[in-house]
């Protein structure tokens, strides 16, 4: 599950990359019909919301890389003590 979950944010994080550099130009072309200041709040706060997501994404994706590498390590640490370990033979 945590491949899994490293791998759904790694797409997670592309996309968010994706959108939020699409975002910064598509708000610069607002239509007329609104205001310029509705315009300007708009791209604001969604180039804020979307980084913030990004960082969370990023946040997500070291957290599931981190522990899966730690169940990695431990289960192949734990299979080479069980064959290395010497017979009990008296």
């Amino acid at each position: 599950m945590n491949i899994a979950s490293s791998t759904t944010a790694l797409v997670g994080f592309v996309l968010v990359s994706i959108n939020l550099a699409v975002n910064k130009y598509s708000l610069k072309e607002c239509p007329s019909s609104q205001s310029l200041d509705l315009c300007i709040c708009m791209g604001v706060l969604s180039n804020g919301i979307m980084s913030l997501m990004l960082i969370l994404t990023l946040l997500e994706l070291c957290i599931s890389i981190s522990v899966s590498a730690m169940w990695c390590a431990e289960n192949v640490c734990n299979s080479r003590e069980a064959i290395s370990s010497p017979g009990n033979s008296v």
